[in-house]
């Protein structure tokens, strides 16, 4: 499931980034924020994205994202969405372990 999270995160960014309209840079981490998401996507502004909306990796695995299965999604499951797939923090004093 985490394995999945992930790849919809990498998706999303590259379809946020596939438009042709200027967009802020991305945070720090490089990932979108759920706010550009919601920018190029919510077309009619209701803060939601609805299945007709959603674009590219997005509606592949929107009933994925879509956690209450109202089929839309929500800043706040976009946001579980995309939290899932961050790695975890590393415990104080616990060396960062390198990348496999």
């Amino acid at each position: 499931m985490l394995k999945s999270v992930a790849v919809v995160s990498l998706l999303l960014s590259s379809t946020v980034y596939a438009q042709d309209v200027p967009t802020p840079p991305p945070s720090a981490g490089g990932m979108p924020s759920t706010d550009q998401i919601f920018g190029f996507l919510d077309g009619d502004k209701d803060g939601f994205i609805a299945r007709a909306e959603a674009q590219g990796p997005l509606s592949q695995h929107f009933d994925m994202v879509d956690a209450d299965k109202d089929s839309k999604i929500s800043v706040v499951e976009l946001n579980m969405a995309m939290a899932a797939m961050r790695p975890p923090e590393p415990s104080v004093g616990e060396p960062e372990q390198p990348a496999k």
